[in-house]
């Protein structure tokens, strides 16, 4: 009986060493394109959950602003504006049909519209995105921080 629970011990330990061999070398590292991994990421509808409006004079908040869509708003419920993106580069935000292109990184969004252009992909998961947009600006001796963010969840 000794015997038998010491084969059995003994076969344990290779069946433990080739799950553990299979496991290493199935987990591999594989080269991952970002900008084609970000694009595929966004095709689909994806609602806009809050957009935050924040403006600073040099350094001072001087407007801070969020609106939440949907049934989550507080106090008014606010139609919510869903941005769907497709397999070729175009999307419908807003109503209006643009097109649209990420940076080589899959940092960037760019939109084709010169009003709404350039957007950082801050956030991005599985079922939400978080897209950023600064701009300064300079009048006379004032800094004026404009930042704009907008949550996307699918």
């Amino acid at each position: 009986i000794d015997f038998i629970i010491l084969i059995f011990v003994f076969m344990n330990k290779y069946i433990f060493f080739a799950v553990v061999t299979l496991v290493f070398y199935a987990c591999q590292k594989e080269e991952v394109n970002s900008q084609q991994f970000v694009a595929n990421h966004f095709i689909g509808k994806w609602p806009l959950k809050k957009a935050i409006f924040k403006t600073t004079k040099n350094g001072v908040v001087t407007a801070n602003d969020t609106l939440i869509y949907g049934l989550d708003s507080p106090a008014i419920v606010r139609r919510v504006d869903t941005v769907r993106f497709t397999d070729d580069g175009k999307c419908v935000k807003r109503g209006q049909a643009l097109s649209y292109s990420i940076d080589a990184n899959g940092d960037n969004l760019t939109y084709s519209s010169d009003s709404i252009g350039t957007w950082k992909i801050e956030f991005l998961r599985l079922k939400s995105i978080i897209l950023t947009q600064e701009k300064t600006e300079k009048k006379g001796s004032d800094t004026f921080i404009y930042f704009k963010e907008e949550q996307l969840i699918k």
